[in-house]
């Protein structure tokens, strides 16, 4: 596969990779109204699984596609999740809350971004 070839390629899976991204950005998303409605009260640790889980996700995808900026924010709520998660918080203080949705903020930031300009990822070639 020549340069361009393997350019196109890649181009084609970036394509795929943000519209999986975008879905996964959704879920993140439902589970923070989640926590911050009341509805998941008594399934915090739940809802902030789902979210770690995505962030993750998120957080390793957009490294591979050269956006860092993004990766690092799914990276920063995944960690925080986790350490709510071994915390075995039920009831979240505000000062936890207040941390989360930072997290989640600059999440949607980078994901708003990244999202409106694909072109600010790196290509590796």
């Amino acid at each position: 596969m020549t340069d361009g070839g393997l350019r196109q390629a890649f181009l084609a899976l970036r394509d795929e990779f943000l519209e999986i991204c975008r879905g996964r950005i959704g879920v993140v998303e439902r589970n923070w109204s989640e926590i911050t409605s009341g509805l998941a009260d008594e399934n915090t640790v739940e809802a902030l699984e789902f979210i770690k889980r995505e962030a993750h996700t998120i957080a390793g995808s957009s490294g591979t596609y050269g956006y860092v900026d993004m990766s690092k924010s799914a990276r920063e709520l995944e960690v925080i999740c986790a350490r709510l998660m071994d915390e075995k918080v039920g009831d979240m203080s505000v000062a936890q809350k207040d941390e989360l949705e930072a997290a989640v903020t600059f999440l949607r930031e980078e994901s708003t971004r990244m999202f409106a300009d694909p072109e600010i990822g790196t290509i590796p070639f």
